[in-house]
């Protein structure tokens, strides 16, 4: 066979035609695009890409295959009549031949009528890049042009993420070799967690590609990337669905309430229970056939009214008389009628006050856990101290160096905690304002001071069981309430504490004349306010969010209206 031949004819006579594969937003259960994978007639020799664009590189017809590729995509894609992105397969050397139209794309767009925002250029690392440089002038040349800019196969070839850091596209997808068995091998999942955190911070969002087992699935929606592609949702095809509902393949815990890890309910199990109606002989054959069983609570219709403790069973039965006077006695008769019960929302730290207030604790004495009043489990002293140790270790690990208070990591856990549990809750985003000009006149440590002056005047105020406090980096910090009847009262008192305490860190002539002087943008020397507090508070009811991404959006707006008022004001967004 004529390969060239048969590629140019193929070209000529339109024969190439793409399928198009889904990608969907599993968190919106919508799709946002559809990848256009193109094909040769069935059962032709260049039927598949890897032929086709192997005949192509060989006999330097790739511009041509490429352009015909785009135009039989594009044209396709219009005819299914849909408002998601279309994503385009390039191979990025191909922007770098002199021979290549510059420009056809675009022309494509308007001629056919398509937006060129709804078309996603797909740059694909499987192809060695010969000069970065130009690459990344072409990658600057579409997005100006209008179009937006996805890199492919991330983590299978040659740029690497120096390249992607400085390209700043629009996508990332990651190859399907980190997503193979990513739920049984943490290196991939470490890998992922990587780039989603870069990602965030070029402003970029990352799409899974090759899901193909619904572990896999489950896996990536821990890790809350949302943006799926795969066999497990829809294989290629000329005609793929305008809808894909995904939610009987999401992990069961989103149709139920997730414990919080920072309340009791985390460390709460299951545990037998009896009526206070049975007799003692039924606990102790319990007692006597279970070694592990230490407790066993008193439920009656749904409410728990006391606790049978083996040692104290054990002790009235090892009497002489003890089974005769006991074994037919109601339990409610021998049981502790005033145990400890606490409420599963009731937060970790408190529990903790609660149980070490008893002088003569036992780590191994377990106490009942109720949801609304009604028996819901037990905990042991044991696990709570266990999970205590683990929340500071984890605290400590991903703390910020500045103020050990809590890092993004922690941050981002505990909202996906509050919106799994279906919880209303608020978020208040503290920034300082004018904080450069304040850096650049009084120096870095100076600066420093007032960042972990801010972080103590936020534990001062808003600590309790029920906030949590953490530091986003610099001079950005969010404080998550839980009773959000409280939080705008916490945020003004904050901005009160910092507007007193800020003017101590200004020299006496700034302080008169209530500016500082400082460099500006425009490398001019310019007059800025004194530093004031900017803050965002947003009322979050879970039931309209689905994740941390949401949330964190919703708080930088409410900060960037708080930052629009001249001197320190807190910004309130009831959702």
């Amino acid at each position: 066979m004529n390969s060239a031949r048969e590629l140019l004819k193929l070209i000529e006579s339109k024969q190439l035609f793409p399928l198009f594969q889904p990608i969907i937003d599993t968190a919106e259960e919508h799709i946002i695009g559809y990848e256009a994978l193109i094909r040769g007639p069935q059962g032709h020799p260049l039927e598949f890409p890897d032929a086709l664009f192997s005949a192509a590189q060989q006999h330097d017809l790739l511009s041509e295959l490429e352009l015909a590729c785009r135009e039989a995509a594009i044209r396709e894609f219009l005819l299914l009549d849909t408002d998601a992105r279309l994503f385009l397969n390039v191979n990025p050397n191909v922007l770098q031949d002199s021979d290549h139209p510059h420009g056809t794309t675009l022309r494509l767009s308007q001629q056919l009528g398509i937006d060129p925002r709804r078309i996603v250029i797909e740059l694909s690392e499987r192809y060695p890049i010969q000069q970065p440089e130009l690459l990344k002038e072409a990658v600057l040349h579409y997005q100006q042009l209008g179009f937006l800019v996805a890199i492919d196969d991330l983590g299978a070839g040659y740029s690497g993420l120096k390249l992607w850091s400085e390209i700043k596209p629009d996508f990332v997808k990651i190859d399907r070799y980190f997503i193979s068995d990513l739920n049984n091998q943490p290196t991939k999942r470490e890998f992922v967690q990587s780039i989603t955190s870069l990602a965030r911070k070029v402003n970029a969002k990352v799409i899974a590609e090759g899901i193909e087992t619904i572990e896999e699935f489950h896996q990536l929606h821990h890790l809350n990337l949302f943006l799926c592609q795969g066999f497990l949702f829809a294989r290629p095809t000329k005609n793929p669905p305008q809808t894909l509902p995904v939610e009987h393949l999401l992990p069961q815990a989103r149709n139920t309430i997730a414990p919080n890890p920072d309340t009791i309910a985390s460390v709460t199990r299951d545990a037998i229970t009896l009526s206070p109606f049975d007799k003692a002989h039924n606990a102790l054959e319990l007692f006597s056939n279970r070694r592990t069983l230490c407790s066993i609570p008193i439920v009656d219709n749904g409410k728990a009214v006391g606790m049978l403790r083996r040692e104290s069973l054990m002790e009235l039965f090892s009497g002489s008389y003890g089974r005769a006077l006991y074994a037919n006695k109601e339990v409610s008769r021998v049981m502790d009628s005033n145990p400890v019960v606490v409420d599963c929302n009731t937060p970790i730290d408190t529990v903790s006050t609660i149980i070490t207030d008893d002088d003569d604790v036992d780590i191994f004495r377990e106490f009942i856990v109720t949801q609304k009043q009604q028996f819901l489990g037990v905990a042991s002293v044991r696990d709570l101290l266990k999970r205590i140790t683990e929340l500071r270790i984890q605290n400590a690990r991903y703390a910020n160096p500045l103020t050990l208070l809590p890092g993004n990591v922690p941050i981002h856990q505990h909202l996906d905690e509050l919106l799994a549990a279906r919880q209303s809750f608020a978020i208040a985003y503290f920034d300082i304002n004018h904080f450069k000009p304040f850096n650049d006149n009084y120096g870095y440590a100076k600066g420093d001071e007032v960042i972990r002056q801010l972080g103590q005047l936020l534990v001062q105020y808003a600590d309790s069981p029920y906030t949590f406090i953490g530091h986003i980096g610099g001079d950005d910090f969010v404080v998550i309430f839980r009773k959000t009847e409280v939080a705008e009262v916490i945020c003004k008192q904050v901005i009160d504490a910092f507007e007193q305490h800020i003017t101590t860190f200004y020299s006496t002539q700034d302080k008169q004349r209530g500016y500082v002087l400082a460099t500006g943008r425009n490398g001019q020397q310019q007059s800025f306010p004194l530093t004031s507090l900017a803050v965002g508070l947003v009322i979050v009811s879970a039931d309209t969010i689905q994740s941390h991404h949401q949330v964190a959006a919703l708080a930088s707006e409410a900060k960037k209206q708080a930052k629009q008022e001249s001197g320190s004001y807190c910004y309130v967004d009831c959702r």
